[in-house]
């Protein structure tokens, strides 16, 4: 933990100086602002990036999640969200939206997709505009299989690319950053509570991991939290694979929902950061869940996939992906749960929110709950009752983001074997690598940010060797 607090800043202070990277700080709060030396605003993002600066290789860019962007590839800040809402508010909203809208449908005649980049793009956009202009070269679809292993140190790796094998050299050393296992069936079933939900990238299928078990790396003891959880929702397009959508703050944090068991009562507070509600949830023993808003709540705040005002919603609903109804008895027979249970929840919580206390979980009370409610709704900004309708509910699975438990390794993200010993030549940075909270969540970025640190501590180690 040392090395990740000591070099921290001396890895964001050298990505400015030599990379494309820029960095901006924003006002958000540690998720567990009661414990001593938590603070808010230590949180920092990636400046946005124009993509037209990588030209065709902005292709390469993984799109976003569906939910956090629109039609398609269009993304904002989220600074800028609320002009997005009223376009129509002002001029400057006008201008705003009427400026982005001709620029995305431009990018989308020339690259085929938007090439405004924010948040996680912004960040492999300007790593990816670094990497070619250092005359980097990438190799896409060229999975690793094994290690060469040659007088004891592993030199190498054997890949495969266009149907062909690679015995490819690493004369200093080879560092593992393949995002961990959560979609690997056979690892999440042995090391997470729930295997079958994930938001991660398909390719995730813990290969760094397993070569470097195979090379001679050893896994720790687990820890108490092995992935970050979230709650995920599923939509099915009209073409293509389900798309698993993570709710981390953007809907289940504001006020006027709520999110019930299969019995149609809340159990846990809603707008609590996403690591406690899940590790909430599993104690719970809960498989399937439902988050319920009104139309108010909907329409203001989205809800998953479900964008808020004005983004149209009939091709939403025509998938099925939110179940409505004209009243709260008749959305509970379509949640498949207890009308009579889930009209009480609804009523005890609705007068919480009038009164601005929930008595059950204390929702709204915390710096993080307040910081991502909405400032405007009084007297508490995470609570607002349900009362609109059509009323909405949304199916959604205890599943996570990504894993967090990986390979064993010292300050300089060396492997180590069972003994203790440095595996020559191997390193492993990000979900490959143990969680340097060891599996603890304490604010934003607790995965990007050490694998970053890592990263950069593995690349000057890798540097000074010979």
């Amino acid at each position: 933990m040392s090395a990740f607090l000591d070099t921290g800043p001396v890895m964001v202070e050298w990505m400015e100086n030599n990379t494309s990277m820029k960095w901006v700080g924003i006002p958000a709060p540690d998720y567990h602002m009661d414990i001593d030396g938590a603070v808010y605003g230590r949180t920092m993002m990636t400046k946005p990036f124009d993509g037209r600066l990588l030209g065709r290789l902005v292709r390469d860019v993984r799109y976003p999640l569906q939910g956090m962007c629109a039609f398609g590839s269009m993304q904002t800040d989220l600074a800028d969200i609320n002009k997005w809402k009223s376009p129509f508010g002002s001029w400057s909203n006008f201008k705003f939206c009427t400026q982005n809208l001709a620029r995305y449908g431009v990018d989308r005649v020339r690259y085929g997709k938007g090439t405004a980049l924010y948040n996680g793009n912004a960040l492999v956009g300007r790593l990816l505009h670094s990497a070619d202009r250092a005359g980097v070269t990438l190799w896409n679809n060229a999975p690793a299989d094994q290690v060469i292993l040659q007088n004891g140190r592993n030199v190498g790796l054997v890949i495969a690319k266009n149907g062909k094998r690679h015995r490819v050299q690493a004369r200093r050393g080879i560092v593992f950053a393949t995002g961990g296992f959560s979609r690997s069936v056979a690892m999440s079933r042995k090391y997470l509570p729930n295997a079958d939900w994930t938001a991660a990238p398909r390719g995730n299928t813990g290969d760094g991991i397993r070569i470097g078990l195979q090379g001679g790396g050893t896994l720790p003891e687990a820890n108490p939290d092995n992935a970050i959880w979230s709650p995920i929702s599923q939509f099915q397009p009209k073409r293509g694979p389900v798309r698993n959508f993570p709710h981390l703050a953007l809907d289940r944090s504001k006020p006027g929902s709520i999110i019930v068991d299969g019995d149609g009562k809340r159990f846990a507070n809603e707008s609590e950061p996403y690591q406690p509600f899940g590790c909430h949830t599993h104690a719970a023993g809960i498989r399937k869940e439902f988050l319920v808003g009104d139309h108010d709540f909907l329409r203001t705040y989205g809800m998953g996939v479900a964008l808020p005002r004005p983004y149209p919603l009939f091709h939403i609903l025509r998938r099925g992906y939110l179940l409505h109804a004209p009243t709260i008895p008749a959305l509970a027979q379509k949640m498949g749960v207890d009308p009579k249970a889930f009209s009480a929840t609804v009523d005890r919580f609705n007068q919480y929110a009038r009164e601005g206390k929930d008595l059950d979980f204390h929702r709204g009370e915390s710096i993080y709950d307040q910081g991502y409610g909405d400032p405007a709704v009084k007297p508490n900004p995470s609570l607002a009752p349900i009362v609109k309708p059509p009323f909405y509910a949304l199916p959604m699975y205890p599943g996570n983001i990504g894993s967090i438990y990986g390979l064993k390794t010292n300050a300089d993200a060396q492997l180590l074997d069972e003994s203790g010993n440095i595996i020559p030549g191997l390193y492993a940075v990000g979900a490959d690598q143990n969680s340097v909270m060891r599996g603890r969540y304490p604010g934003g970025g607790c995965c990007i940010g050490p694998g970053m640190v890592f990263g950069y501590r593995a690349g000057m180690h890798l540097a000074k060797s010979r």
